[in-house]
């Protein structure tokens, strides 16, 4: 690689450098790759594997509001994490993934950020009453981690970025959900009941929340099969190298 193309104001401008660098994030360090398509590289650079772009994975998040009779008077929630259930349990012995707390629930998150179902219903309820109930929440964050899928990639069509995006590992989450649930059920004087429940984050986080996004440009040591080999650097490029999130191990 010589020289890298860039537009600004409107204008077209050209930098040079012994060594390349992207670091775009996993979607757009994918796309850019693709986008610079040429003779030498007709699918898209550093793409004579056919891997620009597969193997995204964006982790399954899952929120749980525990409601309680008392008031939780804490102001700084995001403290605890319980990496434990990485281990799986007796008989599932595979990662699970990540429990942790979140912020404080708020009473105008509730009616924006409830499912489809209920979000009727809770917009009926008066802003009093959605308050003494965001008092009396604690919210916990549930991270699973989805797993590499060569169909799971990104895709540009023309001027546009397509996100192509299955959820996998479902098994996991599902069973980490169950377990957290049991242990809030189990606490005294805790939670009289523990919704699934789209306040922080989602539910399920949609496609478009792409904030633990990563893959896209395979580590390995065949330039078949693998798009960087094991110091970041592209198989293809000499030069250019691609040191974000977009990378997954592969041997």
């Amino acid at each position: 690689m010589t020289r890298v193309e860039t537009e600004i104001a409107g204008e077209k401008h050209w930098f040079t450098s012994d060594i390349v660098v992207v670091a775009c994030g996993s979607i757009n360090s994918a796309a850019l790759l693709l986008r610079s398509a040429n003779d030498k590289h007709p699918n898209g650079l550093a793409n004579s594997s056919d891997q620009v772009g597969r193997n995204y994975m964006k982790q399954l998040e899952t929120a749980i509001v525990s409601i309680h009779l008392e008031v939780n008077h804490a102001k700084f929630q995001k403290t605890i994490a319980v990496n434990d259930f990485y281990w799986g349990e007796p008989d599932f012995p595979y990662p699970m993934g990540m429990v942790q707390n979140t912020g404080n629930v708020l009473a105008d998150m509730i009616p924006a950020e409830a499912p489809p179902l209920m979000a009727p219903f809770i917009k009926l309820i008066p802003h009093f009453e959605r308050n003494l109930l965001a008092e009396r929440s604690v919210g916990w964050w549930l991270q699973t981690e989805d797993l590499p899928d060569p169909n799971n990639r990104i895709r540009v069509v023309g001027n546009q970025i397509h996100v192509d995006y299955t959820l996998n590992n479902i098994e996991a989450s599902d069973r980490l959900i169950h377990r957290w649930t049991s242990v809030l059920k189990s606490i005294p004087q805790s939670a009289k009941s523990v919704l699934p429940f789209s306040i922080y984050p989602r539910t399920q986080i949609p496609e478009q929340a792409v904030a633990h996004q990563c893959g896209s440009c395979r580590f390995g040591t065949d330039p078949k099969t693998s798009v960087l080999d094991l110091n970041c650097r592209t198989h293809d490029v000499d030069n250019l190298y691609v040191v974000d999130i977009g990378l997954i191990f592969y041997f």
